[in-house]
């Protein structure tokens, strides 16, 4: 990743820190001690962050795992489930991504508070509206939905109690999203990392009463979390209107140009994204459901844990798209900083994926005792953790790569790329399916998944950074070239 975010010349630099000006002479070169510093300043706190949010679910999965009465029927409930409350929030992903890039970029342009301001109310609207629905849906047509999932019959009841419940936390984790990202895209990583704290103290001592002392069992656990979700909400909401990011918030109008036009310019290419990624997860739910009760408990434990890890990768989509816009202003002289910041990103990806999945491994192996007792779930979670690491690995170099496409506004190169990635999972998919039998075909599809990263890694790789002697990538050209 370093050698292809440098050019030969780079190599004559006359500090170890820092690269040459560009041949213009009008350009400051990017300092690489110093970005490096800027950059896990920026992802430390962010990276906590991402990963204290999954811990209200994993909490909820370590309670009813430990103290639920029928620990099997439970886990396997939560595991079908659990994509029907917290997948459903990605649809929205758009809003956030959104946000951070149109903030980003306004920052970086010098853009008025009041319009930023009109920009975030609509996105914020549009947050809520979106949420309300999506609630509504959960809660009236909860049987459904699990049924589509292959939801075994003994499973069906519990897990239906749980969605109902979570349903009523979507406006709150809806608006939390929009909000994080108001604050990420001004490079405040500190404010989010407190509020989702608030969240995780709830929802463990939630968890604890309706779980361990009352034995409300996933049902209870999901009425903590939704708690939970509710109390982190309000933290950051006061907090957007404590740094005065809410002051210049047209109250009581409704405009499309000047309001939701911004963020949903970036809804559909974002959300066919999301529906890719979704399609893929759902796909491993399938398959785990219909290898039996143990499969899916083993997968409601390993998706957790790839859940958790490769959140390690988030802060560095954020990263991107607060670092590079000013690299990327038409002013900029060349796009060399800009070919030098996507090197770093992705060099510091490449070292945060390799601990990521070093550490999963670690708990695939080691750390199933502390979800279930049962020897068979654990087994199979053992037997998964090879092609689990390669996913976590990809996963996140990918995403150090993706937050650049998008500070680039290449949204149509990602939404292309990630239709070829979504072809080939489909026919990987129907190969296996023909062609392979029992635990083996979960084994595979951990590796599919995988593979699906690495065709995005090769693919951004080319369109950043081109080809030597076939191409040049975005990031070599002049401005205006």
């Amino acid at each position: 990743a370093a050698a292809s975010a440098s050019s030969p010349d780079d190599a004559s630099s006359s500090s170890p820190t820092s690269f040459p000006d560009d041949a213009s002479g009008d350009e400051v070169a990017v300092d690489r001690k110093l970005e490096l510093a800027a950059i896990v300043a920026f992802a430390v706190p962010l990276l906590a962050t991402n990963i204290v949010t999954p811990l209200l679910t994993m909490t909820d999965t370590a309670f009813v795992g430990r103290c639920a009465a029928d620990t099997t029927i439970q886990l396997a409930a939560l595991g079908v489930s659990t994509p029907l409350t917290d997948y459903t929030v990605t649809l929205a992903a758009f809003i956030p991504a959104g946000l951070t890039n149109i903030i980003s970029n306004g920052e970086a342009r010098g853009e008025s508070s009041a319009s930023l301001g009109a920009k975030t109310y609509g996105a914020l609207l549009v947050s809520l509206a979106l949420s309300l629905a999506v609630a509504l849906v959960l809660n009236l047509c909860p049987e459904t939905l699990l049924a589509m999932l292959n939801t075994p019959t003994a499973v069906m009841a519990t897990a239906t109690a749980y969605t109902k419940v979570r349903s009523i936390g979507m406006p709150a984790a809806y608006l939390t999203a929009a909000a994080y990202a108001v604050l990420v895209a001004r490079k405040d990583t500190t404010s989010p990392l407190a509020c989702v704290c608030l969240a995780a103290v709830v929802n463990v001592l939630g968890d604890y009463v309706a779980v361990a002392v009352y034995g409300g069992g996933s049902v209870g656990a999901a009425w903590a979390t939704t708690a939970a979700l509710y109390a982190g909400c309000v933290a950051i909401l006061w907090t957007l209107k404590k740094k005065g990011y809410a002051d210049h918030f047209p109250w009581g109008t409704l405009r499309w140009k000047e309001q939701l036009a911004p963020v949903m310019a970036f809804a559909g290419p974002i959300t066919f994204l999301v529906f890719a990624l979704l399609s893929i997860y759902t796909a491993l739910i399938l398959f785990a459901n219909a290898l039996g009760v143990t499969v899916s408990a083993a997968h409601r434990v390993a998706g957790n844990v790839f859940a958790v890890a490769v959140l390690c990768g988030d802060p560095l989509i954020q990263a991107g798209q607060a670092f590079m816009p000013k690299h990327l202003l038409p002013e900029a002289p060349s796009r060399r900083n800009a070919r030098r910041m996507a090197g770093l990103l992705q060099s510091v990806g490449v070292a945060v994926g390799a601990f990521a999945s070093v550490a999963c491994g670690a708990f695939c192996l080691f750390g199933g005792g502390a979800f279930t007792h049962d020897a068979a779930v654990i087994g199979q979670l053992r037997d998964v953790t090879v092609p689990v690491c390669a996913a976590v690995f990809t996963n996140i170099v990918s995403k150090s790569m993706y937050g650049v496409t998008v500070a680039a506004k290449q949204l149509g190169f990602l939404a292309a790329i990630t239709g070829v990635g979504l072809a080939f999972f489909a026919w990987a998919l129907k190969w296996m399916n023909a062609n392979l039998v029992g635990s083996a075909l979960y084994f595979w599809m951990w590796w599919v998944v995988a593979g699906y990263y690495a065709l995005a890694i090769v693919a951004i790789q080319l369109k950043s950074f081109g080809f030597p002697g076939v191409s040049e990538g975005m990031f070599s050209r002049k401005v205006g070239g």
